[in-house]
């Protein structure tokens, strides 16, 4: 996994737990939903190129980037 994009989602994470208001929480949101688009704009590439191992590497970080987007949720939601 590239040690960069790990650095990343910790980073978006940290930003994540020290969010008090709801545009705090729209930025990040924004910041995850672009990074979805750009690996769901290289796995394209990688499958039409089949290149499945890139597909395979670029499918989990959208796992990590999609597990960001559930926490985003969950921290939305009034208890």
């Amino acid at each position: 996994m590239d040690k960069r994009f790990l650095m990343e989602i910790m980073e978006i994470n940290e930003k994540l737990t020290e969010a008090q208001s709801e545009a705090a929480m729209n930025e990040i949101e924004s910041i995850v939903a672009v990074k979805q688009k750009e690996c769901i704009d290289s796995a394209r590439r990688a499958f039409e190129q089949d290149d499945f191992e890139k597909a395979k590497e670029i499918l989990t970080k959208m796992r990590y980037l999609l597990n960001v987007e559930e926490k985003i949720k969950l921290k939305k939601i009034p208890l």
